[in-house]
């Protein structure tokens, strides 16, 4: 009896297309380029307007998959790759590879990571403050669910890039007669990046469809299983401007090694969030940062936060009118983290729109349990 096994490798970024790490895995033996189903990374850009770091890894790796693998274009074209920009000052740009292979079912019965993607239908212009949004992305959720030959109540947690139209398209689309409320830029954003929320409550949770005007806005309709930016089309991958997915699940049955533990971040003090999720994943641990016995399991972190609602941590204010606060706030919230992992490489994005509680977030670890 044999099933899939899903393994992953983690290499550090020594430039924006450096796949050096990657091209050594090769060189060792340990890794077959046409085992490579998924990819995430965090590149070295700041992620403002002019930053093509994304799009730089992305076409990078995927070099390397034609270069030094057999699938033709179009197979390596339609990898998911989930590339986020804006590294702060002490994380390292790095990528994570998922490989699916077939191996023989765990030995001890317990489940084994299970990974599987998607796109959604091409994401148009007249979706965007209406519910055919999330249902575009849920569809793509619970075809990411198939992909990785589990149910989709059995998905702990999706990582991706959510596509928004651009605002020149939107208008454009409003101009030929589409009913499209008129929506500030930001007022854009948080729609996109709620619908995806959105979407894993309905297809994961089984929460019936909110009220479009509730999708980006209602601060309790969060989900606890989502890592999701909100981008306009970069050209990285697929056939068109769609939403990209990744979903990470545990499933019985499966081989190989890893496992995927996920936590709540309740607010940006909140790094005991680290060893719940090593706990979600049957991996013991006592409180405070991670014994070097356990931070050697951990292939891949995953962590999605808000900003402090209201300037605000605890009952105390922040100084949120300094221009340099957001990149500073990315900056605090990744060493916090670095810090109770002891260990810089991990992916960390802010603007998590009901994703995780208002002022929080959340988070993901993949580790090695065998």
């Amino acid at each position: 009896m044999t099933s899939q096994a899903v393994d992953a490798f983690r290499v550090a970024m020594g430039g924006l297309r450096d796949v050096s790490g990657l091209v050594q895995l090769v060189s060792d033996g340990r890794l077959n380029p046409d085992d490579i189903v998924a990819v995430t990374g965090k590149t070295g850009g700041w992620g403002d307007t002019y930053d093509s770091s994304r799009v730089d890894a992305d076409q990078a790796v995927r070099r390397f998959l034609l270069d030094h693998g057999s699938r033709l274009a179009a197979a390596v074209e339609e990898i998911p790759m989930a590339f986020s920009a804006g590294v702060g000052t002490i994380m390292t740009p790095h990528l994570v590879v998922y490989t699916r292979t077939r191996a023989e079912p765990a030995t001890d019965g317990r489940p084994r990571l299970a990974i599987g993607s998607a796109a959604s239908a091409t994401i148009l212009p007249e979706w965007i403050g209406a519910a055919e949004h999330v249902r575009a992305n849920a569809d793509a959720v619970r075809a990411a669910a198939v992909d990785a030959g589990m149910a989709p109540d059995d998905i702990e947690f999706v990582i991706g890039k959510s596509y928004y139209p651009a605002l020149e398209d939107i208008a454009a689309a409003r101009a030929a007669g589409a009913p499209i409320p008129e929506l500030a830029p930001q007022e854009v954003f948080h729609f996109s990046s709620g619908s995806i929320a959105q979407a894993v409550r309905a297809a994961v949770d089984g929460a019936p469809l909110p009220d479009a005007a509730a999708i980006g806005t209602d601060p309790g309709l969060w989900s606890d299983k989502v890592a999701v930016s909100s981008n306009i089309w970069e050209h990285v991958g697929g056939s068109g401007p769609q939403t990209h997915l990744l979903a990470l699940g545990n499933r019985r049955g499966a081989g190989g090694r890893l496992r995927v533990g996920r936590a709540v971040i309740e607010d940006l003090l909140d790094i005991a969030a680290v060893t719940r999720a090593v706990r979600d994943a049957g991996v013991e641990v006592g409180d405070g940062p991670l014994p070097p016995e356990v931070r050697s399991r951990i292939i891949a972190t995953y962590v999605k936060y808000q900003e402090p609602v209201g300037g605000r941590i605890r009952g105390r204010r922040l100084v949120t009118d300094d221009p340099v606060y957001v990149k500073n706030l990315k900056t605090v919230v990744a060493s916090a983290f670095s810090a109770m992992l002891q260990d810089n490489m991990i992916w960390i994005s802010a603007g998590g729109v009901q994703q995780g509680p208002p002022g929080g977030g959340t988070l993901a670890i993949v580790l090695d349990v065998g």
